[in-house]
């Protein structure tokens, strides 16, 4: 199935961390470009432990009720801060790889940051972004935070298709010439292989890595190995 381009509705996971802000930015100078839509989505879960009351549950929920409404405020403020495009900020009370999933299913792109960890510091942003990278059907842009101030575009300046030759690789290599035409930059030769070193060598902007049924045995651990250890945005398109 053809990936849309352009797309409409663009989705943005949030943690508050500083790649969350990067991902704002990227994907407001997206949206201001492409005219698409733009929600911001924060997840989380306040559950109630098995031995509360009747009564408990229910101030749990008022208490609830009223966490949603002040993060759906701060969410609303954190995305204005990174990005003058008009935003929705959605809060919602579920497992964030669950809640990006189900949202991304009503958009065309997701847009997402990632700290890199390994083990507990990586916190949601950094496991969940391997989950949506795999399960989704959308386009992932996977990016690490970055400075305030680097003008807005310049990923997709220089980006650079790669991965395995028994991989199609057609739709990434058009979703990729057509990004690139929007931000007036080119893609890259194609590579044969999927290895950050060979992208900044070349001094790839932005490493395009196509996904296909085909790819499941290639791709085995490269999201994870790439998401945990590649400096550069990364952007993942399905295909054939």
């Amino acid at each position: 199935m053809e990936t849309r381009f352009p797309p409409s509705h663009i989705l943005v996971p949030v943690d508050f961390s500083d790649a969350s802000a990067h991902a704002v930015r990227v994907a407001g100078a997206l949206a201001g470009r492409l005219g698409a839509r733009l929600t911001v989505l924060h997840a989380e879960m306040l559950e109630a432990p098995p031995y509360f009351t009747h009564d408990q549950i229910e101030k749990l929920e008022r208490q609830r009720v009223e966490a949603r409404g002040r993060a759906g405020r701060y969410l609303a403020e954190f995305a204005a801060r990174h990005t003058s495009a008009h935003v929705e900020a959605l809060v919602v009370d579920a497992p964030p790889a669950e809640a990006v999933l189900r949202a991304a299913a009503s958009s065309d792109l997701v847009v997402m940051g990632t700290h890199g960890h390994r083990g507990p510091k990586r916190w949601w942003l950094g496991s969940v972004a391997e989950r949506v990278v795999r399960a989704a059907d959308q386009p992932v842009l996977v990016v690490r935070a970055g400075p305030a101030d680097a003008p807005a575009g310049q990923e997709f300046q220089r980006m650079l298709v790669a991965g395995s030759p028994d991989v199609p690789r057609r739709h990434a290599e058009r979703y990729a010439s057509r990004l690139a035409e929007t931000f007036g930059g080119r893609p890259l030769e194609t590579l044969d292989v999927c290895r950050a070193a060979d992208a900044e060598r070349l001094n790839a902007t932005l490493l395009v890595i196509p996904k296909s049924p085909l790819a499941a045995g290639w791709l085995g651990e490269t999201p994870e190995r790439l998401i945990r250890g590649c400096a550069l945005p990364m952007l993942f398109v399905p295909g054939d």
